[in-house]
């Protein structure tokens, strides 16, 4: 079967189990401070690995929408994929390669359905989020509880889509989007 439905169990119980954590652990203060909020995109500019399953939920999602919006994420792709191919993420990352799925408003078009790696990131300051977009050498502090709880999620979907005889990836995401739209068969 699809890996879709796989994806969409992941993160509908990773979302179950996040919340558990949130409550036993008391990380509501913390989330509140988060400078993560709709519309900073700083980090939008990174190598995401994805899983098939990933694609799939994407696939559906990204179907659903507008046919012109379809293609100017078809047309994203490509730019980011013909900027970006061949590049590590270091490479990438100073190259401020955009994700396809961010729109011109700074919003990404399909973040009920994002992938893990997206829902895992998280920063308590937007300012070193811009000066490291810039070009600093500086890392973001996180909230590992929820930077770990997705990533985690991410792991074991790659291990059951490999148990299942899938091929889990990761791949990146604008590559996987770019071989979505080029290829009815692409995951």
């Amino acid at each position: 079967g699809s890996p879709s439905p796989r994806a969409s169990a992941v993160i509908t119980a990773t979302n179950a189990f996040f919340d558990r954590v949130r409550i036993a652990l008391g990380l509501d203060a913390m989330l509140a401070r988060m400078a993560c909020k709709a519309g900073c995109s700083w980090c939008c500019h990174q190598v995401v690995g994805v899983t098939a399953a990933e694609l799939a939920l994407l696939r559906r999602t990204i179907a659903a929408m507008p046919d012109d919006r379809q293609a100017r994420i078809g047309t994203r792709a490509a730019e980011a994929m013909a900027t970006g191919r061949g590049l590590d993420q270091g490479q990438w990352w100073a190259a401020r390669i955009r994700c396809p799925l961010l729109e011109d408003d700074g919003l990404c078009c399909v973040h009920a359905d994002r992938p893990l790696a997206c829902r895992a990131f998280n920063s308590a300051d937007a300012d070193l989020c811009r000066r490291s977009y810039l070009g600093e050498k500086l890392r973001a502090p996180v909230l590992a509880a929820q930077h770990g709880t997705w990533a985690h999620a991410q792991a074991g979907l790659i291990q059951a889509l490999t148990e299942a005889g899938i091929a889990a990836g990761p791949v990146a995401l604008a590559e996987g989007i770019e071989a979505m739209v080029t290829s009815p068969t692409a995951p």
